[in-house]
């Protein structure tokens, strides 16, 4: 459902149809969708929204939206469009208007949309931010900070980051056991899982980035070329030790992207690296690949997939990967099966015509 972007500042969607969704398909959504009760509780929180405002879902579901969580709702620009909607008014002005939600780390302008799911008790308001900016000098007690409702944090080994995000000291050891428990347990089916959590990952990455793009340039992702979007990307990556990515357009032609990736943390924490030899023609980096997919599908608005062509742990002096539609998998998967192991080898296999079929 929410495969492509909204044409619109503000999605044009029904409640009723956001309300069958599960939290999965709501997570997908690339707008703020939470949903309240008639007294303004909160009862379905989407990732989108999750990351824009940097509350944890675990801490704002259950609490009233207006009293606890964005208190800078309160009062009849907010609040009382919502209590008005509630009682039954249709009215335009309650339906759709701007707010500025203020948080401890800055002010957000968004366009809000209010719905209601049918025959439920239950309110969805869609939230499009518009901009980002520096934190008002009214703000005092009204921001919302995820430090507030979760006071006890420090003291229960929660660390979070300037921009309140949670974080972990995560070190290479642990990507080298966790190699080595997929080689040991799950050899024939490590690559297909680490690509997918690697396209959970990225897809939370790049609402990240979203908000980083807003704040910065008071523009969206998808505003901006897709080669400016991909270097954001790759900076991400960088900042956080996983290694340098470098980005080639190139071959858009054959129908995908190539990315070369060197001192990928994950190929040399994996024991096969020691031995420059494998069991498998796998490579050691399909959680990166899954995470550019993850990442370039939310700003490309459409699904891609990625695919290691070639790794360090099988001595390549770098890892590479590629990033195709859906649509074109087929055709590469047959060429990486045929021995294409590097990205112009691979392109030479896709100019060439596919065989036919008797």
């Amino acid at each position: 459902m929410f495969e492509e972007r909204p044409a619109e500042q503000t999605p044009s969607i029904s409640g009723a149809s956001v309300d069958l969704l599960d939290d999965n398909e709501l997570d997908r959504a690339p707008f703020g969708i939470i949903c309240l009760d008639a007294e303004g509780t909160i009862l379905r929180y989407n990732l989108y929204e999750s990351r824009l405002a940097r509350l944890d879902r675990n801490q704002v579901l259950g609490r009233n939206f207006f009293n606890e969580v964005a208190r800078c709702t309160r009062g009849d620009a907010f609040e009382g469009r919502f209590q008005r909607f509630v009682a039954g008014s249709r009215a335009p002005a309650d339906r759709r208007f701007e707010f500025v939600f203020d948080f401890a780390f800055g002010a957000q302008v968004v366009a809000i949309e209010l719905h209601d799911a049918g025959e439920h008790e239950r309110f969805y308001l869609f939230v499009n931010r518009k901009s980002v900016g520096a934190p008002r000098d009214i703000v005092g007690e009204i921001a919302a900070s995820q430090r507030a409702l979760a006071p006890d944090e420090p003291v229960l080994g929660v660390q979070r980051d300037e921009l309140e995000r949670r974080f972990v000291d995560a070190p290479v050891a642990m990507f080298a056991a966790l190699r080595t428990t997929f080689a040991k347990l799950a050899p024939q089916s490590s690559t297909l899982f680490a690509h997918e959590w690697g396209v959970q990952w990225g897809r939370r990455a790049a609402i990240d980035l979203e908000a980083d793009s807003l704040e910065r340039d008071q523009r969206s992702l998808d505003e901006q070329a897709m080669g400016s979007a991909a270097r954001a990307l790759g900076d991400y990556i960088e900042r956080r030790g996983w290694g340098r990515v470098n980005f080639d357009f190139s071959p858009v032609r054959e129908g995908l992207v190539a990315v070369s990736l060197e001192r990928s943390v994950l190929a040399e924490s994996s024991p096969r690296a020691t031995f420059g030899r494998s069991s498998t023609k796998d490579g050691a980096c399909a959680l990166i690949a899954g995470f550019l997919a993850g990442a370039l599908s939310h700003m490309a608005g459409r699904k891609l997939i990625g695919r290691e062509v070639c790794c360090v742990v099988h001595g390549a002096p770098q890892c590479e990967i590629v990033l195709i539609g859906a649509d074109r998998a087929p055709a590469i998967d047959r060429a990486l099966a045929n021995t294409a192991r590097t990205v112009g080898a691979l392109r030479a296999a896709l100019r060439k015509p596919a065989p036919r079929t008797p």
